[in-house]
């Protein structure tokens, strides 16, 4: 039986509450089901996820040891195919997805996908912060030369040439590490509009700051590991100035409606607030 042109490995801790969604999505795909596969790496997760994933037909891959890097790289090494599609536990793939990709590839050696944000209806203050910052992939791609492991397809050549993964990274940074390496060995990134998978947005304030904590940390990681990335404690001008902060974001002032302006910024001010945080820690700890 010929391998299949496209991989797509899912890495995922504890996360059998979300699969079946992703999953079911990954069931509905336009591209026929015999030119791609699908394999979720269970990362040590505690609920029952590796035995969820297999009553749903899909292929399970153990990594023992908690990571990202370490989940994807293990299942870049048991994938077949030439292009690796990768997507996380709580994203839920648009039909065509793979379709998308399959179209673009061979334009780049790395595609972004577009990565739509899901919320409630109507959202509440923080999803209505989230929708206006994350996953912007195109804009990433475009002028920073990264993107989010959301939705990303990577050759198989480029992924062996930047050596996977870095398994350095335990918390967050290692997509933006990965594309950076690519860009200084010559291998673009390009985007690919049609390739859309959507990502749950936080609807709480306490996990969105928690997250923001942890880009303060990987990017004073990300510094000391390749000189890409920021110390938010050397810059604390935004704390001062909640319009500033959300700038800080890429949150630009004419998308937002007047009456969510002040909450926008206060929500903004708090989260660059929580990446100083992180930075400090970081630092502190002397991060490599």
């Amino acid at each position: 039986m010929p391998a299949p042109q496209i991989s797509v490995i899912v890495p995922v801790r504890d996360g059998a509450g979300l699969l079946p969604a992703l999953l079911g999505s990954l069931a509905r795909q336009t591209l026929p089901r015999d030119r791609f596969e699908v394999i979720v790496v269970d990362n040590a997760s505690r609920d029952g996820t590796a035995e969820l994933a297999a009553r749903m037909g899909t292929r399970v891959v153990e990594e023992p040891v908690p990571g990202r890097s370490r989940a994807r790289n293990a299942g870049v090494a048991a994938a077949e195919a030439e292009l690796l599609a990768f997507t996380d536990a709580d994203c839920v793939a648009s039909p065509g997805w793979l379709a998308g990709f399959s179209a673009c590839a061979g334009s780049a050696p790395l595609l972004a996908g577009a990565v739509r944000v899901r919320t409630e209806e109507p959202p509440n203050g923080v999803e209505r912060f989230e929708r206006l910052w994350r996953f912007e992939q195109e804009a990433w791609a475009t002028h920073l030369g990264w993107a989010a492991t959301a939705n990303l397809l990577v050759e198989r050549g480029a992924f062996e040439a930047i050596g996977g993964f870095d398994v350095a990274y335990r918390h967050t940074g290692e997509d933006v590490d990965f594309c950076i390496r690519a860009g200084r060995r010559g291998l673009a990134i390009g985007f690919c509009p049609d390739a859309e998978v959507s990502h749950n947005g936080e609807s709480r304030l306490w996990p969105m700051l928690k997250r923001s904590f942890w880009h303060g940390y990987g990017g004073v990681q990300a510094s000391r590991r390749i000189g890409v990335g920021y110390r938010a404690w050397t810059a604390p001008g935004p704390l001062l100035d909640s319009g500033r902060a959300a700038s800080v974001l890429g949150i630009e002032r004419s998308r937002v409606a007047e009456a969510d302006w002040g909450q926008v910024r206060r929500l903004a001010r708090a989260a660059y607030g929580m990446r100083i945080a992180g930075a400090v820690w970081a630092d502190l700890r002397m991060v490599r």
